[in-house]
C-alpha cells in the first residue's frame, strides 16, 4: 500500500482523519481521535474557545472583586485614620481648654498674691511716710500706691480671664456631653432601623415559609388526584404509591424541621385523609389496625 500522498484533516468533531490522495491504493476517511500531534497548527476546537473566553471573563471578574475589595478596604482605612485623626484633635482641643482655664486661674492666684504684696507695701509706706513725712518717704508711698493699684487691676483683670476660661471649659464638657448624647441617639436610632428591619426580613421569611409549605401541600394534593385518576392501580396499588408521596413530603413539613409547621402538617394529613377515603382504602386500614391492637 502506497502512503505517498496522505491528506491529514479535521472532521466537525476535532479528530483527525487521514485521506489518501487519487488513484492511490488507500482507505479515506480514517478517523485517528486523540491524535494531538497530528492537528494543524493554529486551529482551535471551538469548545476551546469557549472555555478561554470563560476562562477570560472568570479572571476579568475575580481581578474586578479583587480591586473592588481592595479599594474598600483602602477607604476603611482611610475612614478609620480620619476618625482616629479627628478623636485625637478633639481630645487635645479639650486638653487645650482646661490647661488653659487652669493656668488662668494659677495667674489669677499670683496675681492676687501680688496685689496683696503690693497693699501691704503701699500701706507700709504710707505709714513711714506720714511718721517721718520727707519727701523721700511720701515719693515711696506714692509710688507704692500706685504699683498697689497696678496690682490691683491686674487681679481683677487675671479673674476675669480664670472666670472666661472656666466658662469655656464648661461650656466644652457640655458640648461634649451633647456631642456624646446625640451619637447615642443616633445610635439608638440606627439600632431601631436595624431592629425593625430585621422584624420586616423575619416577616418576609415567615411568610415565604408560609408559602413554600402551601406549595408542597398543594403539590401532593396534585399528586394524590393524579393517583386517583389512574385506572390502571388498585386501590392498595394506589394507597401505596400515596403514602410514598405523603411521607416524602411529611418530611419536609414536620414541625420539627427547619422548613415545617404545625399548621401545614396538619393540612397535609387532612388531605392525606381525604385521599385514602376517596380510594376507598381508609376504611380498611383503620380495620387493619383494630385487629392488631385486639387482644388475642
Amino acid at each position: 500500500m502506497s502512503v505517498h500522498s496522505i491528506m491529514v484533516n479535521l472532521n466537525n468533531g476535532g479528530n483527525v482523519i487521514m485521506t489518501q490522495a487519487p488513484n492511490l491504493d488507500f482507505v479515506p476517511n480514517v478517523e485517528m481521535p486523540n491524535a494531538p500531534n497530528l492537528v494543524r497548527p493554529n486551529t482551535v476546537r471551538p469548545n476551546t474557545v469557549r472555555q478561554l473566553r470563560a476562562r477570560a471573563e472568570f479572571h476579568a471578574r475575580m481581578a474586578n472583586q479583587e480591586a473592588k475589595i481592595r479599594a474598600e478596604e483602602k477607604a476603611r482605612e482611610t475612614a478609620i485614620r480620619n476618625a482616629v485623626k479627628k478623636a485625637a484633635e478633639e481630645k487635645a482641643r479639650e486638653t487645650a481648654i482646661k490647661n488653659a482655664a487652669k493656668q488662668a486661674e494659677e495667674n489669677a492666684r499670683r496675681e492676687a498674691v501680688n496685689r496683696s504684696k503690693a497693699e501691704a507695701t503701699a500701706a507700709k509706706a504710707a505709714a513711714r511716710a506720714k511718721r517721718e513725712k520727707s519727701n523721700r518717704n511720701i515719693a515711696a508711698a506714692k509710688k507704692a500706691a500706685e504699683n498697689a493699684k497696678k496690682a490691683a487691676e491686674n487681679a481683677e483683670k487675671a479673674a476675669e480671664n480664670a472666670e472666661k476660661a472656666k466658662k469655656a471649659a464648661e461650656k466644652a464638657e457640655k458640648a461634649k456631653k451633647a456631642k456624646k448624647a446625640a451619637e447615642n441617639a443616633e445610635k439608638a436610632k440606627k439600632a431601631a432601623e436595624k431592629a425593625k428591619k430585621a422584624a420586616e426580613n423575619a416577616e418576609k421569611a415567615k411568610k415565604a415559609k408560609k408559602l413554600a409549605a402551601n406549595a408542597i401541600v398543594k403539590n401532593v394534593d396534585n399528586k394524590f388526584k393524579e393517583i386517583q385518576r389512574k385506572t390502571n392501580l388498585s386501590k392498595t396499588e394506589k394507597n401505596k404509591e400515596g403514602t410514598k408521596v405523603y411521607r416524602k413530603a411529611s418530611l419536609k413539613l414536620h414541625p420539627q424541621r427547619l422548613g415545617g409547621s404545625e399548621e401545614s402538617f396538619k393540612k397535609l394529613g387532612s388531605i392525606y385523609s381525604n385521599f385514602q377515603t376517596k380510594i376507598g382504602t381508609k376504611v380498611r386500614v383503620e380495620q387493619e389496625l383494630s385487629n392488631e391492637n385486639r387482644p388475642r
